[in-house]
């Protein structure tokens, strides 16, 4: 699911399109039922989990301070401080699926509760 080596833009896109469906967006599914999926994500220093498709409308809660980096479908990159507690909402049925992966580049685990909407 994670793994910590950095990859060359030409290996992104691989893994890109080889998780092009891929619906596992946290490490572990800790409920699900007809209307929710909740995850949990625990990366540590340095540590990525790998491109995931997003198809739901989704929010996540941040369990502690971190930093972290995000490679998009279209090859761009975006930059994240995180605070405990903050919350974000993701309108993902109005705006189309999204296609991203995330690395922990800070000095502490970066972890995280995402709730997908059915």
């Amino acid at each position: 699911m994670s793994r910590t080596e950095s990859l060359s833009s030409e290996q992104l896109h691989e893994e890109l399109v080889e998780n092009n469906e891929n619906q596992n967006v946290g490490d572990t599914l800790l409920f699900e039922n007809d209307k929710v999926k909740v995850w949990h994500i625990s990366l540590q220093p340095g540590e990525r989990i790998h491109y995931h498709r997003h198809n739901y409308d989704y929010f996540w809660t941040v369990l502690q301070d971190g930093q972290g980096i995000s490679n998009q479908e279209d090859g761009s990159q975006v930059s994240f401080t995180f605070k405990k507690g903050q919350t974000s909402f993701q309108n993902i049925i109005e705006n189309g699926s999204s296609i991203h992966d995330l690395q922990n580049t800070g000095s502490n685990i970066l972890e995280f509760i995402t709730t997908e909407l059915k």
